[in-house]
C-alpha cells in the first residue's frame, strides 16, 4: 500500500547515512581533518539531505493516502470532519477566489457538496500547508487533519532538533549562511544522532498513515 513511499524514505535516508559514515570513518582515521573545509562543508549539507527526507515523507505519504481515500468513492458526510478540510479543498478555494458577486453562490456550492450524496472528487495533490518549510509544527498539522492516531512526533525526538535541520537546511539553501560555518558547529557524534532521528521520524510518519489506512480511520464513526 505504502511500498513506494517506504522506498523513496529509504533512498533519501541513505544518502544522510552515507554523508555521516563517511565524516564519521574521516573523524576517526584522520582526526585533523575534521577541521578542514571540506569537512565542514559535508556536515553543512548534511542538513539539506536530512529536510529533504522529511520533506519528501510528509508530502508523498499525504498524497498515497489521499489515492486511497479517492479509491474508496465515500460522500463527503462519511469522512472524519478535519479531512474535510483536504478533501473539499477546491471548494473552499473557490469560495476564497471569488468576488462579491460570486461568494454567496460559492458558499451554496460548498454546502451542496457537503451534503452530496456523490463520491466526493479528491484532489490527490492537496497539502495543507501554512507555506512554510516543514517543521513540528506543520507535521502536528497533518497529522490532525488526517485524524491520524498517537503522536505525530514519536517519543524521545525534541521538536526544536527538527526545526534545528529546517533552519540549518534554509540557511544554507537561500545563501544566508555557508555550508562550511553550519557544519562547523557540530560533532559526527552529534550529527549521527540528527540522522538517527530523522530515519525514525519518517517511519514514524508512514507507519501512522498506513494504520490509519487498513483500520478505515478516515471514516466517520456516526457512519453505519
Amino acid at each position: 500500500m505504502y511500498q513506494t513511499v517506504e522506498l523513496g524514505v529509504s533512498d533519501r535516508l541513505s544518502q544522510s547515512k552515507e554523508i555521516i559514515s563517511h565524516i564519521s570513518s574521516l573523524e576517526l582515521l584522520e582526526p585533523e581533518a575534521q577541521n578542514s573545509k571540506l569537512m565542514k562543508i559535508q556536515k553543512g549539507y548534511l542538513f539539506v539531505s536530512l529536510y529533504s527526507s522529511i520533506e519528501y515523507t510528509v508530502t508523498s505519504v499525504v498524497s498515497r493516502y489521499l489515492e486511497i481515500l479517492k479509491q474508496g468513492q465515500l460522500k463527503p458526510m462519511e469522512y472524519q470532519r478535519y479531512l474535510l478540510c483536504a478533501v473539499l479543498d477546491s471548494n473552499f478555494k473557490a469560495i476564497d477566489g471569488s468576488g462579491k458577486k460570486k461568494v454567496w453562490d460559492k458558499k451554496k456550492d460548498f454546502f451542496d457538496s457537503l451534503f452530496s450524496s456523490e463520491p466526493v472528487p479528491i484532489d490527490e495533490s492537496v497539502f495543507p500547508t501554512d507555506g512554510s518549510n516543514i517543521s513540528h509544527k506543520q507535521i502536528e498539522d497533518v497529522w490532525g487533519i488526517f485524524n491520524i492516531e498517537g503522536e505525530p512526533i514519536p517519543e524521545g525526538i525534541n521538536t526544536w532538533a527538527l526545526n534545528e535541520i529546517k533552519d540549518n537546511r534554509n540557511a544554507i539553501a537561500h545563501g544566508r549562511e555557508k555550508a562550511a560555518d553550519v557544519g562547523g558547529r557540530y560533532t559526527a557524534a552529534i550529527l549521527n544522532q540528527r540522522v538517527t532521528d530523522v530515519e525514525t521520524l519518517c517511519f514514524h510518519i508512514v507507519a501512522g498513515f498506513k494504520e490509519s489506512s487498513s483500520t478505515e480511520a478516515y471514516r466517520y464513526a456516526g457512519i453505519a
